[in-house]
C-alpha cells in the first residue's frame, strides 16, 4: 500500500508540509490584501497593472522560476521518481504548477525509493521527450534567464522586494516556496542519476 516503506525521513517531509500550510495560512506576513491582488493581477497581465505599474523585477523572476521548478520536477520524477510503493506523481505534478511545494510535498512525503535500475525501454514518448537533453537545455535557459533578471535587477530593486518579502504574504509565501523546491531539488538530481546509473560525470553535469 501507499504507506508501505515509510521511515523517519518520510514523517519529517509530512511535517515540513503541515508546517508549511500552517506558516502560510496563519503566520505569514498579511500587511497588504490589496498589493496583494494588485500583484497577482499584474503577473497575469505579463508584468504590469492595468495603471501601467510594472511588478518588482525580483518577485517577476521568482513567480516565473515558480513555473520552471515544476517543469523541472516534471522531468526528475517522470519516469526515474516513480515510488516504489506505487504512489502516482502525475496528481501531485499536475497540481504543483499552480501549488509549488504545497503539491509536491505530499508526494515525497510517500515515496519511497524503487529498487530497480530505470531501462529506456520503459520511457513512452513523452517520458522520452521529458527525459532528454533539449528539454533540459530548455529549462536550462529559463531557468538562467530569470536568475540572470533577477542578478542584475540593481540594488532598489532588492530593497523593495525586501519591503514586499516583509509585508505581502502572496511575495513571502511564493519566495519561501521557491527556497524550498530549491533545496529539494539536489536529492532528485541524484536520485535521476542513480536510476538511470549516469556516471559522476553526467550527474555533476545535470546538477550544474
Amino acid at each position: 500500500g501507499p504507506l508501505a516503506g515509510l521511515d523517519g525521513s518520510n514523517l519529517g517531509l509530512f511535517a515540513l508540509w503541515g508546517g508549511l500550510c500552517v506558516y502560510a495560512t496563519q503566520f505569514a506576513p498579511n500587511g497588504s490584501p490589496l498589493v496583494d491582488k494588485t500583484l497577482l493581477e499584474a503577473l497575469l497581465n505579463g508584468g504590469s497593472s492595468a495603471d501601467g505599474d510594472t511588478v518588482n523585477t525580483v518577485f517577476f523572476s521568482v513567480f516565473n522560476l515558480m513555473g520552471v521548478w515544476p517543469a523541472t520536477y516534471l522531468a526528475l520524477l517522470m519516469p526515474s521518481g516513480r515510488s516504489g510503493n506505487k504512489v502516482p506523481a502525475w496528481p501531485f505534478l499536475s497540481l504543483s504548477f499552480a501549488l509549488g511545494a504545497f503539491a509536491l510535498l505530499p508526494f515525497f512525503a510517500l515515496w519511497t525509493p524503487s529498487p530497480a535500475p530505470l531501462e529506456e525501454a520503459e520511457l513512452n514518448r513523452v517520458e522520452r521527450f521529458l527525459q532528454s537533453r533539449g528539454n533540459a537545455a530548455l529549462l536550462l535557459a529559463a531557468g538562467l534567464f530569470l536568475v540572470g533578471m533577477a542578478a542584475t535587477a540593481g540594488p532598489s530593486s532588492w530593497k523593495a522586494y525586501g519591503e514586499l518579502f516583509g509585508r505581502s504574504r502572496f511575495v513571502h509565501v511564493t519566495s519561501v516556496d521557491f527556497g524550498i523546491l530549491t533545496c529539494l531539488a539536489p536529492f532528485w538530481v541524484f536520485n535521476d542519476a542513480e536510476r538511470r546509473r549516469w556516471d559522476r560525470g553526467d550527474v555533476l553535469l545535470t546538477t550544474v
